[in-house]
This record gives C-alpha cells, sequence and structure tokens, in this order.
C-alpha cells in the first residue's frame, strides 16, 4: 500500500491518495475513507451480524485495529458501547498505555467504556496467574478475555473484535498447517449465540490490517504501535508470512480466506463437534465439567492458602 499523489478513479480528482495494490486501485484518502467503510458495512450486511436496533459491545485493545473498528460502527450509525480489558502488563508500560489511549478515544467520541480488571477479576496478576495455572501468558491471557468479554456482553446482542483480514488469514494457514480441525470449524466471520456464549462479528474480516493503520493516521485516532510484549511466536510467524505472501501476489490472501469461507463445509467432517455443556460453577459453555476460568480460579485460591 503506497502513500503518493494520484488520480483517484473514484472522484477522478488528483490528490493525495494511497495506491491500494490487493485491489488494483488509486483513491485519494476521502474516497479511501469510504472505500473502508463500505467494505465493513457490505461484511456485516453479508453474514448478517447485526442491525442498527441491536445493541454492540465493541472490545478494544487499544490498538489500531479496534479503535478503527468502532470508530467507523460509530461513523454508520450503529449503537455502540465499548469494553477494554486492563491486563496489568507492565513492561513498557503496555497496559497503562493501552488504558489511557482507550479512555481519551470514548471520551472523544463521547462513548460509554466498561473497563475490566484482571486481577480483579482472577486474584492474582497476569504472570503469576500464568504460571500457577502451567500455562504461557499469552494462552491465559486469551482464555481469560474470551470469558470476560462474554461476561461483559451480557445485556448486548452482540460483541464484535477487531480481528482483521490478516489475522484471519494467518490463523487459517496455521489451522491449515498443523490441521487444527476444531479452528477450522469454528472460523468464520460470525459466531452465533449457543447458550451462555454470546453472539461474537468480526466485521473487520475482510479489511486488510494496513488499512485501518491509514484509516486511524487520516482521522488522527491515537493509537498503540507496539505489539503485546507476551505475542505468542506462532502468531507474529504467520502474521509475517502472510504479510509477505500479501506483498508479493496481491489479492492473494484476500482469495485465500474467501476460497476457505466457500469450501468451509468440506472441513466440518474433520471435525466432530463436541458436546457443550454449561460449567458447574458459573454456567459457561464448555467441554469438561468446571471450565478453564474457573478451574484458573480455584487454583489461585488455593495457592493463597
Amino acid at each position: 500500500m503506497l502513500k503518493s499523489l494520484i488520480r483517484c478513479k473514484k472522484c477522478h480528482q488528483i490528490k493525495k491518495g494511497v495506491i491500494l495494490k490487493s485491489y488494483n486501485l488509486k483513491l485519494c484518502f476521502d474516497c479511501f475513507i469510504e472505500f473502508f467503510l463500505k467494505r465493513i458495512e457490505s461484511t456485516i450486511e453479508k453474514f448478517k451480524m447485526f442491525s442498527y436496533h441491536q445493541k454492540i459491545l465493541v472490545a478494544l485493545s487499544g490498538g489500531k485495529d479496534s479503535l478503527a473498528l468502532a470508530k467507523a460502527l460509530k461513523m454508520l450509525g450503529y449503537q455502540i458501547a465499548l469494553v477494554h480489558l486492563r491486563t496489568g502488563i507492565k513492561i513498557n508500560d503496555y497496559s497503562l498505555k493501552s488504558e489511557r489511549l482507550v479512555k481519551n478515544f470514548a471520551k472523544k467520541e463521547n462513548l460509554k467504556l466498561k473497563i475490566i480488571d484482571f486481577e480483579k477479576e482472577v486474584g492474582l496478576d497476569l504472570k503469576t496467574s500464568a504460571q500457577i495455572f502451567g500455562r504461557k501468558i499469552c494462552s491465559v491471557c486469551g482464555m481469560a478475555k474470551r470469558y470476560l468479554l462474554n461476561q461483559a456482553a451480557k445485556n448486548f446482542d452482540v460483541l464484535v473484535t477487531g480481528h482483521t483480514l490478516n489475522d484471519e488469514a494467518a490463523s487459517l494457514l496455521s489451522s491449515l498447517i498443523f490441521w487444527k480441525d476444531e479452528y477450522l470449524y469454528k472460523q468464520f466471520p460470525i459466531l452465533k449465540e449457543e447458550g451462555s456464549l454470546k453472539r461474537k462479528a468480526k466485521p473487520l474480516a475482510f479489511n486488510f490490517e494496513s488499512e485501518t493503520k491509514i484509516f486511524c493516521e487520516h482521522l488522527k485516532i491515537n493509537y498503540l504501535d507496539s505489539p503485546c510484549p507476551f505475542q505468542g511466536k506462532p502468531y507474529i510467524f504467520f502474521k509475517k508470512i502472510i504479510e509477505k505472501i500479501e506483498k508479493e501476489m496481491p489479492a492473494s490472501i484476500l482469495n485465500f480466506y474467501k476460497g476457505f469461507l466457500k469450501r468451509k463445509k468440506l472441513f466440518q467432517p474433520l471435525f466432530d463437534k463436541k458436546n457443550l455443556k454449561p460449567c458447574l460453577k458459573c454456567g459457561y459453555l464448555t467441554t469438561a465439567k468446571i471450565c478453564n476460568f474457573c478451574r484458573l480460579k480455584e487454583k489461585i485460591k488455593n495457592s493463597k492458602k
């Protein structure tokens, strides 16, 4: 994606803009914003994610993707509120900086924001919790985030996240290489509500990560540009592969993801859907008697005795 003085393919004026190689498009910044919004709107409509009268909870991390999504949904006229998980990660003041950016954004956009504190909900800080649970920090954070965001969305119609096309394609590539049947079965831009599990949607599933960056920069949305210090190495590795493939062969990643969605039914026989049942402690749907979140809290409680 290049930025330069171009003749916009839509308004035909010579302005500063971007060259979107993946779409073979040259757009001025104003037309790019319209293009970005339309792609989100078409994704919402195509997968029937939610409607204008429904209540939408947007999960914000403080990064460009989630902030761009929240701004875009507001511009499109949807009823949104925000939620942020305070992870307590102190390296490079990561958690503090993330929360500050999210709060400033919510204030500027006049949107309701709920802050969930990991340590308060679990009983210990993230790093110590991971050690007690015997898992990697990224794994425990992801598990707790899914649980707590699901709980926060209790009075909403849908929970939306800022997963972009890059995220979806990287996850898909990883699942195919390692034949993660369960992930192949579940991967989709929308997950329907099931029991205690709220409806979840990814409106940015067909928008490149580079697009969210330009969207934020053009609209002067401040975001945290540094990745989480505990980000998993496999995730970083596959994201880099996806970026390299797209750079060498523009549009290939978009076609890769679209092709999978068209053929998704072919992968369903690989995975026998496990019977989900309510956790005996909290009612959260799980494949075990006790969900991982409750098991984590129990281990932390026992460690304090």
